[in-house]
């Protein structure tokens, strides 16, 4: 009877213990959702060095818009200060739904997001648009990033 006592005792003190720690990692999916929130308010912040943080640092990074493909972190870097013209541009991202979020395997993750921008177009007038982007996510040794993605605009 001690040693069942004793059994018990012991499981009681690891099940406290665990929940003691707080909860375990967080899943693949609440870890994009964290950083993909992060890129849309370093957008809105028009910040191009804190969104293109989750992106790898790497020349065989790929970045295709539209028709447009950039190749190497750098090129990519460069065109997004250009689009945010130096942080001065006045867009306004907004989600248009929930992301989704699809694990392919433990390191790597695809994701989807439908966005609505707001922006003062080459022409002077506020416009809104569409984007569709998709992403390829990789687990590195420093956090998930961005190594492939693809945006659209639907207008």
């Amino acid at each position: 009877m001690k040693a069942v006592l004793l059994v018990v005792l012991l499981c009681a003190s690891a099940l406290l213990g665990a929940a003691a720690a707080g909860p375990s990692p967080s899943s693949p999916e609440q870890q994009l959702r964290l950083l993909m929130d992060e890129m849309l308010a370093a957008a809105n912040a028009h910040d191009t060095d804190r969104f293109m943080a989750v992106y790898e640092r790497s020349p065989t990074l790929m970045l295709t818009f539209d028709d447009q493909t950039l190749v190497g972190w750098q090129a990519v870097r460069d065109q997004q200060l250009q689009w945010w013209n130096g942080g001065e541009t006045d867009a306004v991202y907004r989600l248009r739904g929930e992301p989704k979020i699809t694990v392919i395997s433990p390191d790597v993750v695809a994701t989807l997001q439908s966005l609505e921008v707001e922006a003062t177009g080459p022409d002077g007038k506020k416009g809104t648009v569409k984007v569709i982007s998709t992403s390829i996510w990789k687990k590195r040794p420093e956090g998930w990033r961005i190594v492939l993605a693809h945006e659209s605009l639907l207008n």
